[in-house]
């Protein structure tokens, strides 16, 4: 059976962090963007080539790792065109830096790549439909994650509040010493 090439962008956030922190209107952080093949075969395949294969993908933004967004064969997320431009362009520039002349890529075809590659194109992201729903274990994670930082939020208002009203003591201390 052929590899499948597709792969989707997947908005990493680091571990213990709440969902919201990749979202930029919310945080102002944006999560950091990798490609993953959708197809577990492929995936495997790559982790099964050369070293300085691999090292080739991952330095071009490659997670070594699959993910499926439902996006349809040949097609990819219309919202993630500029990060594939950006990974199209460290694969191309790393071409010249990473000596892949004598390696083994295994059951990896890189012409096919690069084919799927070049004939992928974009789909509204509304067609785009979840794969799988969340196993009860990542909803608790999730949970967990959101109410730790909810704790964190309030103590920071709590240090704020005290910040404030130490202030304000200086503040009223100052102006009675003067007068």
């Amino acid at each position: 059976m052929a590899l499948r090439y597709d792969f989707d962008m997947v908005a990493i956030t680091p571990e213990g962090l709440p969902d919201e922190f990749g979202d930029l209107t919310v945080t102002g952080v944006a999560a950091e963007k990798v490609a993953m093949f959708r197809d577990a075969q492929t995936a495997n395949a790559l982790k099964t080539a050369d070293a300085a294969v691999r090292t080739y993908f991952t330095d071009s933004g490659f997670a070594l790792s699959h993910f499926d967004s439902g996006a349809p064969t040949g097609r990819f997320a219309m919202r993630d065109e500029d990060a594939r431009i950006a990974v199209i362009d460290r694969l191309t520039a790393n071409l010249e830096t990473h000596d892949l002349t004598n390696a083994a890529w295994g059951t990896f075809d890189f012409d096919a790549f690069m084919d799927a590659l070049d004939a992928a194109t974009p789909v509204e992201d509304e067609l785009l439909a979840p794969t799988k729903k969340p196993t009860p274990e990542h909803d608790r994670a999730v949970a967990e994650a959101r109410i730790a930082s909810r704790k964190d939020k309030g103590r920071r208002m709590m240090a704020l509040g005290g910040s404030l009203l130490g202030l304000i003591m200086i503040f009223y201390v100052a102006s009675q010493t003067l007068n």
